[in-house]
């Protein structure tokens, strides 16, 4: 069974779109001159319906129905039952692709770049992934240590990533950090980097894979270590000073 039919019931109460990644995507796609658009492993299409009323036709490729129930509908969205590594598009079916958030997912990553060069052709290519180099630097691996392991074995460090899309696409690649806002909306993984009582919310934590995958003893005991650092001020003793920042470089990057 496909992970999200699993864990993604309330995904569309959390993981809404942040203004300011969505921002960043429309500008590095407002160089390709896309029409055309294909959000792959689109989740509830929370950044497919923000294209979309930019202007933009989007193909959002989904393979969890838990997911796909939990869109809004569109005019300019069309929604499809697909994999990334077999995508059930024509060749050079669309001018770009965004993959958001996504690409750790794919069972064959490899696989998946040949089917999305496949249905782009010449086209632009822009993922939202992550650089595993920076978990172990991030306060919350303190509270749950196994979160290192997790990220290092799941994301394709970044220049592993770079070496695997110029061995299919021969364009260069580009590599911009991405600091998140202290009131990101999109609740993923770093999302309370600046408010750490985010991560004692069971809903946040059910939208954020990484947490669905833990141990209950590890997960029972970081939560149990939060709250008492949390009550007893240790934590803003050690970390208080992020929460005056109005953003901060956990590693997110986008690359295209």
């Amino acid at each position: 069974m496909v992970l999200y039919d699993v864990i993604g019931k309330t995904y569309a109460q959390t993981r809404r779109s942040d203004p300011r990644i969505a921002g960043k995507l429309l500008e590095i796609l407002a160089s390709s001159k896309a029409h055309t658009i294909a959000d792959i492993g689109a989740g509830t299409g929370s950044y497919a319906q923000v294209l979309a009323d930019y202007g933009y036709n989007v193909l959002a490729i989904e393979p969890s129905a838990m997911m796909r129930s939990q869109a809004i509908a569109h005019p300019a969205v069309e929604w499809i039952n697909g994999s990334a590594d077999n995508l059930p598009l024509f060749d050079q079916a669309v001018d770009a692709a965004i993959v958001m958030l996504a690409f750790h997912h794919f069972t064959d990553f490899r696989q998946a770049l040949r089917e999305i060069h496949r249905v782009v052709g010449n086209g632009q290519i822009v993922l939202f992934t992550y650089d595993p180099a920076m978990i172990s630097s991030f306060w919350l691996t303190e509270y749950f240590p196994s979160l290192i392991k997790d990220v290092e074995t799941t994301f394709l460090p970044i220049p592993e990533l770079i070496d695997e899309i110029q061995s299919i696409v021969v364009n260069s690649v580009n590599v911009i950090p991405f600091p998140l806002p202290n009131d990101l909306s999109d609740s993923f993984a770093a999302v309370g980097w600046a408010r750490p009582e985010l991560y004692l919310d069971r809903q946040i934590r059910a939208g954020i894979s990484s947490f669905a995958k833990m141990d209950a003893d590890d997960l029972k005991e970081g939560l149990s270590r939060l709250r008492v650092d949390l009550a007893s001020g240790l934590w803003n003793e050690k970390y208080g000073y992020l929460r005056q920042q109005d953003q901060y470089d956990v590693g997110y990057r986008f690359v295209y």
